[in-house]
């Protein structure tokens, strides 16, 4: 297959935690392909506990 190239994606989630800090509780919701780029992508000094991983939806144009 000359002139193709094959490039390997990673689907998109949105991850759901629950960020713990002193001061607050909040949910808090990240897009991206594994739960290593998520937590990278976290609040500093919050503890994440782990809600749930949804498929990216993409908009429909009718």
């Amino acid at each position: 297959m000359a002139g193709s190239q094959h490039t390997q994606t990673h689907p998109k989630f949105t991850w759901r935690f629950l960020a713990l800090s002193a001061s607050a509780r909040n949910v808090i919701h990240i897009t991206a392909a594994t739960e290593r780029e998520v937590r990278d992508q976290s609040p500093v000094g919050c503890v994440m506990v782990f809600a749930g991983r949804l498929p990216v939806q993409g908009v429909q144009h009718a």
